[in-house]
């Protein structure tokens, strides 16, 4: 017979494969992207990263390097959220891991939905470099975020002092990151959104909040 707590542990398992996962693909992006990804988990410290990359990348829809990246995104970010909705219980009536698939699921098709529709808007407005820099960019500081996030992430699940506190420290270092980013992709293209304010506002209303608050009213 198992005991509660094995069975807890048991029924818990699929969270370690889901990180093994996550640590698996940065080992092959380290491999294969290692200086890149170097650079990536330091962005947020310097300026140069858009201007080496950028250019490589804004021709090819599936770049390796940030494809791979995509994924750990969605991952990290569906961990994230699954750990602070059944913390708070937010949401009832699923098991724990057809949450966690559900909550994988609305993450993915809104990172993707949001990009082909940017690039929709983008290509009506004629601005679709701007929307390539943009995105580009907000992508590898969310990456970068992610990177520093996942340390705190492991400790949110597996510390067993302090696991509360532990979950909302995560939380709030992920929220205050982005509004960080947000304040540094002003700063870094004040110019070109200056010169296509209407274009930028409705972006941010369509493309930012908007989905934003449809996601809290499905999911909590």
């Amino acid at each position: 017979m198992f005991t509660s707590e094995e069975i807890v542990l048991l029924n818990n398992d699929w969270i370690a494969i889901i990180f093994m996962a996550i640590f698996f693909v940065l080992a092959v992006l380290n491999v294969f992207f290692g200086k890149r990804l170097v650079r990536t988990s330091r962005m947020l410290l310097t300026k140069s990263y858009v201007q080496t990359y950028y250019n490589k990348d804004k021709n090819k829809f599936f770049a390796t390097f940030s494809s791979l990246l995509f994924v750990v995104q969605i991952l990290t970010i569906s961990l994230l959220s699954y750990l602070f909705i059944t913390q708070f219980n937010l949401k009832e009536g699923f098991s724990n891991f057809n949450l966690f698939a559900l909550i994988l699921g609305i993450t993915a098709v809104y990172f993707v939905l949001r990009y082909l529709i940017g690039l929709l808007l983008a290509n009506l407005f004629q601005l679709k470099d701007l929307f390539l820099r943009l995105s580009f960019e907000k992508s590898n500081y969310l990456s970068n975020i992610i990177l520093w996030c996942l340390p705190l992430l492991l400790l949110s699940f597996y510390l067993k002092i302090f696991k509360v506190n532990m979950i909302k420290i995560t939380v709030l270092f992920f929220v205050i990151m982005l509004v960080f980013r947000y304040v540094l992709l002003l700063i870094n293209n004040k110019k070109l959104i200056l010169n296509n304010l209407f274009y930028f506002i409705l972006y941010i209303c369509t493309l930012e909040i908007a989905p934003l608050i449809l996601i809290l009213k499905l999911t909590i």
